[in-house]
């Protein structure tokens, strides 16, 4: 292996170590978590990213600290594998003697509720190493102004020099880990002066090499500046250079010209992607003249509130037909403007190629859901008929039997001839034709 190799090896070995380095100090982890939430009346020394610990396990870390009423709000992400109980409690816990803080929790008794994301537990007074030292340098003052216990000053002197030997024990226990500490710093430094020693000739060249390419680069920088070619024409000649300048404004504008071009692109495909499409079919058959009849039609929904219809009625070959009359009243011109307030819906326009307006009524769901159990309606329109005496009013009522399918019933022409006619009805929005059509390619290519 060459000795370039193995430094560039040595080199990406050092960055993927400073890399882990840095995410374990910085306390990431990808565990799943729950926050609660934790009071303290002093939260001092605690710092952001504190350990969360339970008999010494981490379980997760303090993600916040606010003020709340005068007191510390904590916000502590726990590991979503840790149940904590109603009764929890918390307290601030020092690490020895370097004086580390961390929070120290309780996950209480299973009797209890469990606790959910964003509850509040009960906090606790805590031990730490400065308050110890406090209460030892209080008892010592104490002893020794003979104001303490029973005012005998030899017993409290003797309660202070045992709380001092357990101070100096825990300073002892922390020594040992200061000192291993000082031992592996001390150790990756000869490891670092090791490696440095051993490929000392391949820096050097590295080096001597980067001052090479350094010279020769100046080396072409000062022949295009004093040379004659293209190159030295674009830097040193002034007409070129305001060419230049003024081409790169012509493209500025145009660049900002096409940003405007795509944010109206943008603006007018969003008011597009909101828009909603039903279509609908309707089957009638009218009990008076024993005959079938079809509808069809398309809603476009730009909101809740407003719709367009347009469709066909009696829809039907007029070759199949021979009655002049029955003639005239086939594929019929619909096209409705309406609006809708939650349960009810007015619309107006053009109904069978005649003026018309109707209402509509949903009993239980919003007039605009996809899905409406029971729903009434009227409509009036042919208004100048005159051989008749009076308009054309059409009313009925359908109930849903699936959110696409409908069944119901209706009076034509209420006020002439007064036909009672049962009809089914089709409506299939744009997310449903999507899925009719991918179940229908998917049987067809799983049917080859």
């Amino acid at each position: 292996m060459k000795n370039q190799l193995k430094l560039g090896i040595f080199v990406v070995a050092g960055f993927i170590a400073i890399a882990v380095s840095i995410i374990a100090v910085g306390s990431l982890s990808l565990k799943k978590t729950y926050g609660v939430y934790v009071l303290f009346p002093n939260a001092s020394g605690l710092l952001h990213k504190a350990k969360v610990k339970i008999a010494g396990v981490d379980i997760g870390l303090v993600s916040g600290v606010n003020l709340q009423d005068g007191k510390a709000k904590l916000h502590l992400r726990i590991n979503e594998d840790v149940t904590l109980y109603k009764n929890a409690t918390a307290s601030i816990v020092s690490m020895g003697i370097i004086g580390t803080k961390y929070i120290e929790v309780i996950s209480g008794d299973s009797g209890f509720e469990k606790i959910k994301d964003g509850d509040t537990i009960t906090s606790t007074a805590g031990t730490s190493m400065e308050d110890t030292l406090n209460a030892l340098a209080d008892k010592i003052s104490k002893a020794f102004e003979g104001t303490g216990k029973d005012g005998d000053m030899f017993a409290n002197l003797a309660e202070a020099i045992y709380d001092l030997k357990l101070v100096m024990k825990n300073i002892s226990e922390q020594n040992g880990k200061i000192a291993s500490a000082i031992g592996n710093i001390d150790k990756f430094s000869g490891d670092i002066a090791q490696i440095t020693d051993r490929n000392k000739d391949y820096i050097n060249d590295s080096v001597a090499s980067l001052r090479d390419m350094s010279v020769k680069l100046d080396m072409i920088v000062s022949k295009i500046y004093e040379g004659n070619g293209v190159l030295s024409a674009l830097i040193n000649d002034p007409q070129i250079g305001g060419d230049l300048k003024e081409t790169m404004a012509n493209a500025k504008e145009t660049m900002v010209s096409a940003k405007e071009t795509v944010k109206s692109l943008q603006d007018t495909v969003g008011r597009a992607d909101k828009l909603q499409f039903m279509w609908d079919y309707t089957g009638r058959y009218n009990i008076k003249d024993a005959k079938f009849r079809n509808d069809l039609g398309i809603t476009i929904m730009p909101s809740e509130h407003k719709f367009y219809r347009v469709g066909l009625s009696n829809v039907a070959n007029s070759a199949d037909i021979k009655e002049q009359s029955e003639r005239d009243t086939i594929n019929r011109l619909d096209a409705l403007i309406g609006f809708r307030s939650k349960n009810a819906e007015v619309y107006a326009g053009v109904m069978r190629s005649k003026a018309g307006v109707g209402a509509g009524y949903s009993f239980f769901e919003p007039i605009y859901a996809p899905y409406r159990t029971l729903q009434a309606f009227v409509n009036v329109y042919d208004m100048g008929r005159k051989e008749r005496g009076g308009p054309e009013i059409d009313a009925g009522a359908r109930v849903g039997i699936t959110k696409w399918l409908y069944a119901g019933v209706m009076v034509e022409d209420a006020l002439y001839k007064t036909a009672v006619t049962p009809f089914i009805k089709l409506e299939i929005n744009d997310r449903d034709l999507a899925s009719l059509l991918g179940i229908i390619s998917i049987a067809a290519v799983a049917s080859r």
